[in-house]
């Protein structure tokens, strides 16, 4: 499946992973450079779990995320530091910086810490 297709996020939303802290709310990514043009992905936290994601921009964000597409591609492969990137300033955020303090920590360990989901294998890049 093509990696930001909508298939391809039903799926990542679908997928067992730790808790990302214990925040709630909307997050929307914004892609660049992907083969389609520009991507907007939403995320819905509950709980610092991901309850709902898909295409296209959610109304009411509490924060909002912009990654070009190759560094896209790299945090879901986990051969990023979504923290590292973020003071490079290759990962910006703009909103709830008290949800994005919580969020940001616990997503580095999930990439640092833990290997690759099943999906990376199943995906097209």
């Amino acid at each position: 499946m093509q990696f930001l297709s909508e298939e391809f996020v039903s799926q990542w939303a679908a997928l067992q992973r730790p808790q990302l802290g214990k925040a709630t709310g909307l997050v929307v990514a914004k892609i660049d450079g992907a083969p389609e043009g520009k991507i907007t992905i939403t995320a819905e936290l509950e709980n610092g779990l991901i309850a709902n994601a898909y295409l296209g921009s959610g109304r009411g964000r509490d924060l909002e995320l912009t990654i070009p597409y190759e560094l896209a591609t790299q945090l879901f492969q986990h051969s990023a530091d979504p923290a590292a990137e973020y003071m490079k300033g290759r990962l910006k955020m703009s909103g709830d910086m008290e949800l994005w303090f919580e969020l940001l920590p616990a997503w580095r360990n999930r990439t640092v810490n833990h290997g690759q989901s099943d999906l990376v294998t199943k995906t097209v890049f």
